[in-house]
Parts: C-alpha cells; structure tokens; sequence
C-alpha cells in the first residue's frame, strides 16, 4: 500500500470515527488540519466522499442507525463549504454556468454539492437546484442566462427513469442545444442504469468526483 493510499484510509478511518462518535468539532479539526497540511479541496473532498460511502454501506448494514447517517451526512454538510471557502480562489474570468440538480424525489446530494464548490472553485458560475429539470421549470430557466452545463444525479435506481427524462427535456429545449449532460450518482454503477441514460443523449456518466471535475474542465471556456 503506497504512502498516499494509506494516508488517505488513515484520514478517512479519522473523520469516521469522528462522525460516529458524534463528535462534530474532532470532524472539522481533521478537515481544518488537511487544509493547513496543503491539501486540495479536490483531496478533502475525497475523504469527506469515502467517508460516506461507508455510512452509506454501514447503515444498509444496520451496524448504524438513521440517526447515526443523519448526523454525519448534516457534518459532511458542514464541512463542504467550510473547506470551500477556506480554499476560494479567485478567478476574474467566468469558466462557464452549471445548473446542478438532483433527480425528483432524491435526497442525497452531498456529491453534487462537493461538485458545485469545485467548479466554483475553477471559476465556474453554479446554480444548485433542489430537483431535475421538468417541462414547466424549464421556461424559467431559460429566460434566466445561457447554461453551458447540467448535472444530474441519482443514489437510488429507481430515479434512473427520471433522470432520462429529465435530460430528454434538456435535449428538447432548442435554448441548450450546446449545453453538456453530466450524470454520476450510484444509481449508475450498474452497466443497464448507464445505457438508460446514455440512449437519452448524455454526454457523460462519471462514476468518481475527478472524472466528472475533468469532464467540466474539458469543456469551459
């Protein structure tokens, strides 16, 4: 095991017991520390991101409660933005405008919203919605500014339907004829959920925040 992975279980295990043990301060003391040793957000973002996916697996085990997900996922909350305005930067040229969105009916979105501090970061302007695109929102959206980019998610496969149609919609819309489709989510790990989405016309399905981040700097302007 390479130094790097190690010390990336090390800090995961760390802000794990932290989360677990309720202690909210000993989270944000981990997170603070990783800012002062020079990690990125992109690094932070990775802990905080591993963490809960083990809170995820640790509760469908029932080795934690609701309670237990609820409190370290309102921390992993927290810890975001905290760590994303430690590390702003400033950009005086605007990379583009995402419109962020979860699928109808989700209510995890802690990936996106890592997302959203990142391309902020990169100097991208963000919208971060409460749910996808439908055919009565979409009006508004479109008297608002140009959208170069959306990006959908699902943690539960049975939000992989809607989020089709949610980018059928975009597609439909002659005003985001450029406009990039970027999907991630667990509901895609699977390769029948991917072929769902890919045949309604998206241009990627990122399993990981790094990819879907390169994607995003692929395309701004």
């Amino acid at each position: 095991m390479s130094r790097p992975h190690q010390q990336l279980v090390g800090r995961v295990s760390s802000y794990l017991h932290a989360v677990l043990d309720k202690d909210r301060k000993a989270a944000e003391v981990l997170v603070q520390g990783m800012i002062d040793q020079g990690s990125s957000l992109a690094d932070i973002y990775g802990v905080l991101g591993a963490a809960q996916v083990e809170i995820g697996a640790l509760w469908e085990r029932g080795v934690i409660t609701v309670s237990d997900e609820h409190f370290a996922t309102e921390v992993t909350l927290e810890c975001i933005p905290m760590a994303a305005e430690k590390l702003r930067k400033f950009r005086r040229e605007v990379k583009g405008y995402a419109v962020l969105c979860p699928a109808e009916g989700e209510f995890h979105f802690v990936g996106l919203k890592m997302l959203a501090e990142l391309l902020r970061n990169e100097g991208w302007e963000v919208e971060l919605r409460d749910s996808a695109p439908t055919a009565s929102n979409l009006g508004g959206l479109t008297a608002q500014r140009h959208v170069d980019l959306f990006c959908l998610s699902a943690t539960m496969p049975s939000n992989v339907a809607r989020v089709a149609e949610a980018i059928r919609i975009i597609r439909r819309e002659p005003a985001f004829k450029s406009a990039k489709v970027l999907v991630g989510g667990p509901a895609f790990e699977g390769k029948g959920a991917r072929r769902i989405v890919e045949d309604a016309r998206t241009d990627l399905v990122a399993m990981s925040l790094p990819e879907a981040l390169k994607f995003c700097k692929s395309i701004s302007h």
